[in-house]
């Protein structure tokens, strides 16, 4: 395995003989996967970050212990501190058994104290240890992300960790699960990932009431759409979730579009929100069947055609006129400039 990590990262060779391949790299290869980067544990993370002779990034701050990334061509490496100076004691820090493997790029050795290859082998996210989730509880959440990621389930026992410690989600950095929950919510395993929030108990500290996977019929439901079924006031989950002004301006719409979605209305949300509504639509039981307008029409007239014809001056009046002819285009009522002037003329 080490030669498959020199083959694929090579400014690996350039590291000390302290260092380590350590977490998602060694399971993606041993899953078939190809690693987007290689998380490298060694004594002085700075010191190896600058072997690269590449620019050196900061990451972060957490609990004093800072990591770096050196971007290389196509090649990202991130560099931690070996956490109490040992290999061991790092990989029982670590959050899943199948996240707690290394590779000894002095010896090439494939570390794996906790099973995580039996585990990957079986399709399991298993915890190393319960007291980690105290150290992040945001492991929490991570557990369902690779869950419905991978395609694993979670183990019982893990499960049974989180249930207790699930209310401590609520004091994990709003912008760290917000990142986790639409991974998880941009995985089409919609009902597969309500499940699982309600069988660890995070679905009332995130949500802010219990969730029925059983009352959903689709699993193919995108990130908007997963978010318009679950949250009850979308303006309050923004802002305790740090939500971005799109994604909350699509929710809402999405929201008002699954009870009422009339042609005009599904032109102004855009084509690429109204193709969420079937999905949504699906997974609340209904057909999802949904008559799509043209969402490459234009009006016919300009707002100052609109103004001339109709004898007024610009303002609302214009507004609501070429709203009338757009939707009299959508149905096909409307197909020539002629037409358009005919309308606007009876209409004014």
């Amino acid at each position: 395995m080490r030669d498959e990590l020199l083959a694929l990262f090579p400014a690996l060779r350039k590291l000390s003989p302290d260092a380590y391949v350590v977490g998602g790299a060694i399971r993606d290869l041993l899953r078939g996967a190809h690693p987007a980067d290689a998380d490298v544990a060694c004594l002085d993370p700075l010191a190896c970050a600058k072997t690269l002779r590449r620019k050196v990034i900061r990451l972060g701050r957490e609990e004093h212990i800072s990591a770096y990334r050196v971007v290389d061509g196509a090649h990202v490496y991130d560099f931690a501190a070996l956490l109490d100076g040992s290999i061991d004691a790092d990989l029982r820090r670590r959050d899943f058994t199948v996240n707690a493997m290394a590779v000894d790029l002095a010896g090439g050795a494939l570390l794996d104290p906790h099973g995580g290859r039996a585990d990957l082998a079986a399709r399991i996210v298993r915890m190393v240890d319960a007291r980690n989730f105290d150290d992040d509880p945001l492991r929490m959440l991570k557990a369902i992300r690779m869950a419905v990621r991978l395609g694993f389930a979670i183990d019982d026992g893990t499960v049974a960790a989180i249930r207790p410690r699930a209310g401590a989600i609520a004091g994990v950095a709003a912008e760290r699960v917000a990142y986790e929950l639409s991974t998880i919510f941009s995985a089409d395993a919609f009902r597969r990932a309500v499940a699982l929030l309600r069988e660890t108990a995070l679905d009332v500290p995130l949500f802010g009431r219990e969730l029925d996977a059983a009352r959903f019929h689709a699993d193919d439901v995108p990130l908007a759409a997963a978010f318009a079924i679950l949250v009850d006031d979308p303006p309050a989950f923004a802002e305790r979730w740090k939500w971005s002004d799109a994604l909350l301006r699509d929710v809402v719409a999405l929201q008002r579009l699954a009870s009422e979605h009339p042609p005009l209305a599904l032109y102004d949300a855009g084509e690429r929100l109204a193709a969420q509504l079937p999905p949504l639509l699906r997974a609340l039981g209904h057909d999802g069947a949904v008559e799509m307008p043209d969402f490459s029409v234009k009006p016919l007239l300009t707002g100052d055609d609109i103004a001339r014809l109709a004898k007024i001056e610009p303002g609302p009046r214009v507004g609501a006129l070429k709203r009338v002819l757009v939707e009299a285009q959508l149905r096909g009522d409307v197909k020539t400039r002629g037409d358009a002037e005919k309308l606007v003329t009876a209409s004014a």
